[in-house]
């Protein structure tokens, strides 16, 4: 049922930009620019940072579409009475492998995707004592390595050759596991466990918004 109302958001939300969208370029003659064959678009922006995306047209109105991407980052929180610090350190490396359907009938630039995603992504948290900088636990996140994922977008593509889009994508996989390794002198409580597991629940970016830009050929 999550899934479901994630989805339902997913889809009520594109279903607004492509309101938005299609009274811009609703003049657009995309007959001749369609049959373009090959198409390369950096990602200047989603959840799961920025990459490359590369797509080649099967059919008339069926694309195969690579996309890679990155994002990686740290954080610091101190601990509420100030004798700790945690230090969370992120890591995404994400890769889709995806069948792009234009759906013509409709409009000529919206798109639905489905394929499959890999994942490399690593997040753990470092709990050190900031009296003399000693670790005290690590907490880690077992991902999945693997997925797949569903998308709705536009992808415009004009007479020059420039290409844009503007699409969001879900990805299903399993759930997260979790690994506690405490020094003999830290405890992690159920309660402890339970915010840590809900906090990287909430900022893993399961769902993302992809802006694009490149050129077809």
């Amino acid at each position: 049922k999550k899934t479901m109302r994630h989805i339902f958001k997913i889809f009520s939300t594109i279903i607004i930009l492509i309101s938005f969208s299609f009274n811009i370029f609703a003049n657009e003659d995309n007959s001749v620019t369609r049959n373009k064959t090959f198409q390369i678009q950096a990602i200047v922006y989603s959840s799961l940072g920025t990459g490359l995306s590369l797509s080649y047209r099967f059919k008339k109105n069926i694309w195969l579409n690579f996309d890679t991407q990155s994002l990686s980052g740290t954080m610091s929180i101190d601990s509420n009475e100030g004798s700790t610090r945690e230090d969370a350190d992120f890591e995404f490396q994400t890769k889709y492998i995806n069948v792009r359907n234009y759906l013509t009938s409709i409009f000529s630039d919206l798109f639905i995707q489905y394929g499959i995603v890999s994942t490399n992504w690593d997040t753990k948290s470092i709990v050190k004592s900031n009296e003399n900088n000693q670790k005290k636990a690590v907490y880690k996140t077992n991902y999945p390595a693997n997925g797949v994922n569903f998308g709705v977008g536009m992808n415009w593509i004009f007479y020059n050759g420039l290409s844009s889009g503007l699409y969001l994508v879900r990805i299903i996989s399993e759930e997260p596991s979790f690994t506690y390794e405490l020094e003999e002198d830290w405890e992690c409580s159920s309660s402890c466990q339970t915010n840590y597991e809900s906090n990287v629940k909430k900022y893993t970016p399961n769902n993302s918004f992809y802006l694009t830009f490149g050129y077809n050929f």
